[in-house]
């Protein structure tokens, strides 16, 4: 059987809000982001301006302020990488439609499971993309994942943890790469 790797970035950026988020989940990060194996720059995920494409490689500023990440790989099965790659296509298609919900994400504080078309807020996409990839259980609702949840992926490695501007010098993230890498860090 052919397998595939996807990766899911964990972040924590500086700032106030970061921390309410982290204060209110009880958890150090507060962003996740999805990627697939051909390009370890670019990340998929939804913030306040809605759906964004993340090029990771843009953190690296000089005097900007240190970004907390883990990344995490998860080696699946070739058939079921093309379901969330097809996803994301969609995601990407129709991208002037999605909106980010902050309402989703109170909710999501609350444990009350909403959702309505187009919407979504970081975790609650991530989730979306592995429950239709049947990666993640079907019994807890996807707009009810917090970006903590991540951490206790079944089946996922740790391949890094530190300054996400380490992350794209160690990887040799650079506009440019688009390979697939194996990861191994030891660190």
């Amino acid at each position: 059987m052919t397998t595939k790797r996807i990766y899911i970035l964990l972040t924590r950026f500086p700032g106030r809000l970061s921390s309410m988020i982290s204060l209110c989940t009880q958890s150090y990060y507060t962003h996740v982001s999805i990627g697939l194996e051909e390009d370890l720059n670019t990340f998929y995920s939804f913030v306040f301006k809605g759906f964004i494409i993340e090029k990771i490689n843009r953190y690296i500023k000089p005097g900007r302020k240190p970004f907390p990440c883990r990344l995490y790989e998860l080696e699946i099965p070739e058939k079921t990488y093309r379901s969330i790659k097809k996803k994301i296509e969609f995601f990407v298609a129709y991208r002037n439609r999605m909106r980010y919900t902050f309402l989703g994400v109170i909710f999501s504080f609350l444990h009350i499971p909403y959702h309505r078309k187009f919407t979504y807020f970081c975790s609650h996409f991530v989730a979306e993309l592995l429950k239709h990839a049947e990666i993640l259980p079907s019994h807890k609702s996807s707009s009810l994942y917090l970006p903590n949840d991540f951490d206790r992926l079944p089946g996922a490695v740790l391949n890094y943890q530190g300054d996400l501007k380490d992350m794209i010098v160690t990887f040799d993230i650079s506009p440019f790469l688009h390979r697939s890498r194996n990861l191994i860090i030891e660190k």
